[in-house]
Formats: structure tokens, sequence, C-alpha cells
């Protein structure tokens, strides 16, 4: 499937966990095979590309037809040993050749349309970012020439059904899965991949506007905010165990308030990187209480006077703060 470089295992707690590839890899395969397969007009079963970070992925094809000036290819999604709700789904691309001279690239079934600003791509697009968009247009200029046109149509029958088990539809990306992938492969429980998706939806809540955000931990902290407190959940996002590096990215990102509404228990064990709690993401607790600390006073001294961040140090502190009663 690849060279020894993807092959290498990723250890997690003294397992050893496979990598996988991205959509966008799957995305550019099966475009650059569909395009040989039209340039060649015959069916090819295997396609080799060379990802964004170097990797050389040989890969499947799977249901491959070509009739006249057109090719179709897929490539089925394996996202190795992560939690990945992709993992398994067909991405299809069409390729259609013409005189334009230059390469069109369209979103089909199942392919999400962004709705907000903030992501990089412009609204009404398809869900294709950057790094794929240029894989993939590269991949069928070099299978069809300088010259020649094509339409490139990237399609997955399966889209819409699983991207509700995605961030797709928080971050306005409406009808289907994304084409994402800035490396091409996919690294098992990538805690940058984690903190990069959360800060994401910062980034689209600060384009559309917004200056004040609430940080919670999770969907408890999220679905009290929402039911008991009457807080817009637009305003809502969530930090997971990435307290200093969610408050940093706020401020980074210009808000001018930033709240944190949760569990105090939560709140302090995430600062404090209790070790001996007995999660698997423990270790993503983002530093000491000396580190959190030190990350949220930095935050309040780099905004201006309406960005504040504001430490309790006991649970009926901030649940006096809170106008809650504290429980006994």
């Amino acid at each position: 499937m690849s060279d020894q470089t993807f092959d290498a295992p990723v250890w997690h707690h003294g397992k050893a966990l496979r990598k996988g590839y991205t959509t966008g890899s799957c995305a550019t395969a099966a475009a650059k095979v569909a395009a040989l397969m039209v340039m060649r007009q015959h069916l090819i079963h295997q396609v080799s590309i060379v990802t964004p970070s170097g990797v050389t992925l040989c890969l499947n094809v799977e249901s491959p037809h070509v009739e006249g000036q057109q090719a179709v290819a897929a490539i089925r999604k394996d996202g190795g040993d992560d939690v990945d709700a992709t993992h398994g789904m067909l991405i299809f691309a069409r390729v259609t050749l013409n005189d334009s001279g230059e390469i069109s690239l369209q979103g089909g079934e199942g392919i999400g349309t962004v709705t907000r600003k903030g992501i990089g791509l412009p609204t009404g697009s398809p869900a294709i970012n950057r790094t794929p968009r240029h894989t993939i247009e590269t991949a069928v200029r070099e299978a069809i020439g300088p010259t020649r046109g094509a339409q490139v149509e990237i399609f997955a029958p399966e889209g819409a059904l699983r991207a509700q088990k995605t961030y797709n539809a928080r971050l306005g990306i409406l009808g289907g899965i994304s084409i994402i992938g800035t490396t091409g492969i996919v690294t098992p429980m990538s805690e940058e991949s984690w903190k990069r998706s959360l800060s994401l939806e910062l980034e689209i809540k600060r384009a559309a506007g917004l200056e004040r955000v609430v940080l919670v931990p999770g969907n408890h902290g999220e679905r009290f905010v929402r039911e008991q407190m009457g807080i817009d959940p637009q305003m809502v996002v969530t930090m997971s165990n990435f307290v200093g590096y969610m408050i940093e990215e706020a401020v980074r990102l210009g808000f001018r308030q930033i709240v944190l509404i949760g569990h105090p228990g939560k709140l302090i064990k995430n600062r404090r990187r209790d070790l001996s709690y007995p999660q698997p993401y423990r270790r993503c607790a983002d530093g000491n209480s000396r580190r959190s600390s030190g990350a949220a006073w930095r935050a309040a001294a780099a905004a201006d006077a309406g960005q504040r961040v504001r430490h309790y140090r006991s649970g009926n502190g901030a649940y006096r703060r809170l106008g809650i009663p504290a429980p006994l």
C-alpha cells in the first residue's frame, strides 16, 4: 500500500496503531486514475500518489468505468486505527475532458457545501479544502497534459449520512462530508488535529462577527448553558481538555470576552493535569496548574479591557460568580 514511513505504527499507551489516509488523498487518487483512464481508454485497477507529506500510497481502485471522454473511479477511505466517521466509505471522482484548457473542480453528491465564513473557502462552494484542491488539480493536469481541459467532480454517495457523525454542521458545512487533509495521512490519536478542529470553530464564530465566546468542556456543559442558562448556542464552543490552548486561541482571534463555564471539578481537573484520572485522553490536559493558570493570565494580559479571564481557587467561588447555588 505504501512506503515504510506510512507503515510504521503510531504507539499510544503501549499499543501499536495503524495510520490511514485522508479524504483528500482518496479524492486525489480517484481523480488521477479517472484522468488516466480517459486518456488511455482502458480500465486501471491500482494507482499511486505522493501525499503532501511525501508519503507514497499505492491504492486499489474500485468501480472503474470509462466511456468516451468521461471516466469514473473510486477509492475506499481507510482511516487506520483512528476514530474516523468516513472510514470505509467510497470517494468517487468523475473526470470529463474538454477543450477549455482549464481544470474545473466541483463537488457532487455527498460533498458538503460551505455556508459560513471562517474556514478559508468561499460560501456556497464545495467543502474541498485548499490542499486537496491543489493535489487534485495537479494530478489531473499531469495526467491530461498541459493543453487539454477537464471537469472534475468529486462525490461520495454515503456522504450525507456519514456527515451526521462529524462536526461539519457546527462548522457550517451542510449536506455532506469535507474533502480534507494537509498531509494526506491520518495519524491515530493526533492531538494536534483534535486541537485544530476545535480552534476552527472559534475562527468561524469570530468571522461571523461574534466578540464573546463561551468555552465549555464538552456535551454536558454545552447542554447546561443552552437549557439552564439560556445562552445562545452560537456563542458556545467545546474546548475539551485544552483549556489553556483554547483561551490563547480565543485571544489570538480577537474575542473581547471569554467565558469558561463548566463543573468546577472538571475545570480544576484539567488545570491540574490529574494523571490518576482514568480516562484515555488524560495526557491531553494541556499542562499542570501553573502552566494553565499562566496561559490564562497571559491571555488576560494580552487582551484589552474587554477581554478578561478569571480563575477561582474554590468551586464555591465559581458557583457564586455564576449565580448558581453551590451543591451541599
